[in-house]
């Protein structure tokens, strides 16, 4: 794999993993806690940005992420904050994160067998 896309990839996972930490630290209010929603969404903001830098061929091997979705909601995030909806994050975090967690980190795992 392309180093680039293994950094991204990474980088991804990292991102979500803080997603994950904000959320458990914020407790079940987060929703309505500023400083978590701000610092969730800057997170997925970030997770959106890194998947922008892979290529169209690695993504066609993760088919079960939505892919157009996430970059969509990066740029929807980026420039059209002061309308984000909270309720738009949480769905996000409850149903696209996992799955993206999910065929993410089975892809590195897939990757380090056949590179060793």
């Amino acid at each position: 794999m392309d180093p680039r896309h293994r950094r991204a990839l990474e980088a991804i996972l990292e991102h979500c993993a803080k997603i994950d930490a904000y959320v458990a630290a914020a407790g079940p209010g987060w929703q309505g806690d500023d400083m978590a929603v701000d610092a969730i969404a800057k997170r997925l903001e970030e997770t959106g940005e890194q998947a922008k830098l892979l290529s169209p061929d690695l993504l066609l091997q993760m088919p079960e992420v939505d892919w157009r979705g996430l970059k969509g909601l990066r740029d929807f995030l980026a420039h059209n904050y002061p309308a984000v909806v909270v309720g738009i994050i949480a769905s996000t975090l409850d149903d696209d994160l996992p799955v993206l967690v999910h065929a993410v980190r089975r892809h590195l795992a897939g990757d380090d067998k056949t590179e060793g």
